[in-house]
């Protein structure tokens, strides 16, 4: 079972080269990633089968790999996801959650379980968390682009 946490740092008031995000545009770019992975990942196809107005679920198509998974919204907090037990497809959850210390200092904490197969289960072990590192940075960016550009309201300086 691979467990794996990291945070990303997305304001820093002490830091005048970074534009701040407000708490609401980052929400909304995190949940336009769980929506639309698809959109932060061009290798991705996704179905979207909403279930209630914070939880939905979805079908993500990657190469010859589909994953069924159930999302759960938690207003301006977090987003867990889970795959769905229905299907045969390993067991994996993420969940992705904002965080402020203090005023001003917004942080998104990362979190991941995954079931590995045994063999190569070190060195696929480390791949992803690579690879989850690289996207949820990625991710950030382009949530930030995308609030410059005006989809998620106003910036706040």
């Amino acid at each position: 079972m691979l467990e794996f946490e990291h945070i990303v740092q997305v304001n820093d008031p002490t830091n005048e080269e970074i534009p701040v995000l407000s708490r609401s545009q980052l929400w909304e770019g995190l949940v336009l990633r769980a929506r639309r992975p698809d959109k932060f990942n061009n290798s991705l196809k996704v179905e979207i089968d909403d279930l209630a107005e914070d939880e939905f679920e979805r079908t993500i198509d990657v190469g010859e790999l589909k994953f069924h998974e159930r999302v759960m919204l938690y207003p301006d907090e977090r987003i867990h996801t889970q795959t769905m037990d229905e299907y045969e497809q390993i067991d994996a959850q993420s969940l992705t959650q904002l965080e402020e210390p203090e005023q001003g200092f917004l942080f998104v904490r990362f979190s991941y379980k995954r079931e590995l197969e045994d063999e190569d289960a070190y060195s696929v072990a480390e791949h992803l968390k690579s690879a989850y590192l690289q996207t949820d940075h990625d991710a950030i960016a382009l949530i930030r682009l995308l609030a410059e550009s005006g989809l998620f309201g106003e910036t706040i300086n």
